[in-house]
């Protein structure tokens, strides 16, 4: 068994018994890590590296995305969605024009959003688990902060 193996068994382990805010606490772990990895690569001018690191970091996003529930997170859902896209949208541009600063950006974006996510679920932790039948009980994360002030948009 290699590191890569162990490191899936480890973590596959890890996710059985996590809460749904400690998956998404590790999703944001993969993504901070990603973006460090392409920050060292632009500083050793490692291109190969630079685009391995900013597409696991594209991975974690759609993992991200794809568990948003629109329908039940309403706002919260969209107003993450959106900085989803707008994240993804602006390292795409960061790679093609290797701007370390956007890297920067969304590291500092991406930290403030796992330590979010890291109180909520110290907030939920040991809280009983919803029968099937039961309503799912809405956990709120505080809502992602604006990529830049004054609401700025991306779209393609």
């Amino acid at each position: 068994m290699n590191n890569k193996d162990i490191a899936s068994t480890y973590n596959e382990f890890a996710v059985r018994g996590a809460s749904p805010a400690a998956i998404i606490g590790m999703i944001y772990e993969v993504a901070i890590k990603e973006l460090n990895r392409a920050i060292r690569a632009i500083d050793e001018k490692k291109i190969d590296d630079r685009v391995k690191a900013t597409n696991q970091f594209f991975r974690a996003i759609t993992e991200l995305r794809t568990g948003l529930d629109y329908e039940r997170g309403g706002d919260v859902a969209r107003r993450l969605g959106r900085f989803y896209q707008i994240a993804r949208g602006e390292i795409l541009d960061a790679s093609i024009r290797v701007d370390r600063s956007l890297y920067e950006k969304h590291l500092r974006l991406f930290s403030e959003m796992r330590e979010a996510w890291r109180t909520v679920e110290k907030e939920t932790a040991g809280a009983p688990a919803a029968p099937e039948s039961a309503p799912v009980r809405k956990v709120t994360a505080p809502p992602p902060p604006d990529p830049e002030p004054g609401g700025f948009s991306w779209s393609a």
